[in-house]
């Protein structure tokens, strides 16, 4: 079942780089953006609308997922027979996720740099 997606895309943009600035990827911080305009989004729906590769999408998911700002849902449509689809959203809001990115990417300088917080 493919969605079909509505983005605002000077949103998309503000958030994009706001991500950047915290320390994701390019492709963490397009999957992230498009989480916050749209909730239950899988694998093709990253694929198709971001134009990333399936295995790039999968890598970024699966690092979003181990840092906790992601969740990943089992849905099945279509009651008996049939696979189920994988679904993500996102775990917090996003102000709370560029926010505890950016205290990570503090604490990771200060304890590169040796420096007493």
């Amino acid at each position: 079942m493919l969605i079909f997606i509505q983005l605002d895309s000077e949103r998309a943009d503000t958030v994009f780089a706001m991500l950047r600035d915290g320390g994701f990827t390019k492709n963490q911080s397009r999957i992230l953006a498009m989480l916050e305009q749209v909730s239950d989004v899988g694998l093709t729906e990253f694929t198709l609308y971001l134009g990333m590769s399936s295995s790039r999408a999968s890598e970024s998911l699966k690092a979003l997922l181990r840092m906790g700002y992601i969740i990943a849902m089992d849905v099945k449509y279509v009651m008996g027979k049939g696979r189920s689809r994988r679904i993500y959203r996102l775990r917090m809001s996003i102000e709370d996720i560029i926010t505890d990115s950016r205290r990570r990417v503090a604490v990771m300088i200060t304890y590169r740099n040796h420096i007493e917080p």
